[in-house]
């Protein structure tokens, strides 16, 4: 069987209304035009390209996105609102907040409980953003018997609904005039869906391992606010109180990525994001490769190129 290729995999979105990102930049500036706080980084080689169709109605926000590299995100819904997502991938696996999700999975994010997400190449997802007051009028009204926990839920649905949920969400994304019902009734079934696995009225499954989660997320705090500066293994386990072996393990587990490899991508896509900005004249490649980690400037183009499949003088002229 011939691999998937990206055209393949993106081809269900609607050509109307599409947005084309060649850049994680791009995608993080549309993302806050509809409230959405995404932190988002290219960990795959190759040129970045994703697609997304949106869809704002007074009651809902549909999305459906896909993304041709692998990437590390941070997600926060829209203010006062929860986010439900069916996540779609190649590769068969995300990882959210460290926990396997794979497209039997609904996962419910809601405002104030950010969740990173780690997925591999021929990526993305369907979802829709609703008031948290709906989403708690909606679970009473669906699953009377149901606890509505704080915090993030996984839960398991049925193949086949779930794939008709995807495909309600472009369907309804694609339709010149959506109706009002046919928005509801998808919501409901989200919903419904979210609330009928044991997962969603047992959040202690998940939250059992939080102090993992917890050393993971102290390393990544402290990459993410000293990787311009020399960061040695035992910095981190002096910061963290941890040992090696116990940073590396919780670390993998939670970013499925090895200490060393996240300092690299964190480095390399800091470097492109200040590209973007520079004006050519007034900085140069050398200068921001120096000021983001990178002390070979020759082992910088190379793995910029690799990373990017561009050099970084090509992205300072692009401005």
């Amino acid at each position: 069987m011939m691999p998937m290729d990206y055209l393949d995999f993106a081809s269900d979105l609607p050509v109307n209304g599409r947005i084309i990102f060649s850049s994680a930049e791009e995608s993080e500036e549309v993302m806050r035009q509809y409230g959405v706080d995404q932190q988002l980084r290219q960990s795959s080689k190759g040129s970045f390209q994703a697609d997304c169709t949106m869809l704002e109605t007074e009651e809902a926000i549909l999305s459906a996105d896909r993304f041709a590299q692998a990437c590390l995100a941070h997600f926060e819904p829209p203010p006062d609102t929860v986010s439900i997502l069916a996540f779609r991938c190649a590769g068969g696996e995300f990882l959210v907040s460290g926990e396997k999700v794979t497209e039997d999975n609904l996962v419910v994010v809601p405002h104030g409980h950010g969740t990173d997400l780690v997925f591999s190449n021929l990526a993305g997802s369907e979802g829709v953003a609703i008031p948290k007051t709906k989403y708690s009028e909606l679970t009473e009204a669906l699953c009377p018997s149901c606890a509505q926990p704080e915090g993030l839920q996984i839960a398991k649905g049925n193949p086949r609904l779930l794939q008709g949920i995807r495909n309600s969400v472009i369907r309804i994304i694609a339709a010149a005039q959506p109706r009002d019902e046919n928005i509801d009734d998808l919501v409901a079934r989200m919903v419904l869906t979210a609330n009928a696995d044991p997962w969603a009225e047992r959040p202690e499954i998940f939250y059992r391992k939080q102090a993992k989660i917890d050393i993971a997320k102290q390393v990544q705090t402290f990459i993410d606010e000293n990787y311009q500066e020399q960061i040695r293994i035992e910095d981190l386990c002096r910061a963290t109180e941890r040992g090696v072996r116990t940073l590396q393990r919780c670390f993998t587990r939670y970013f499925d990525s090895t200490i060393s490899d996240y300092l690299k991508v964190i480095r390399l896509n800091a470097a492109h994001r200040a590209l973007t900005v520079a004006q050519p004249g007034e900085e140069t490649v050398t200068s921001i490769a120096a000021n983001n980690g990178f002390t070979h400037l020759g082992r910088f183009s190379v793995e910029y190129r690799k990373h990017f499949g561009k050099s970084a003088h090509e992205t300072l002229l692009e401005r």
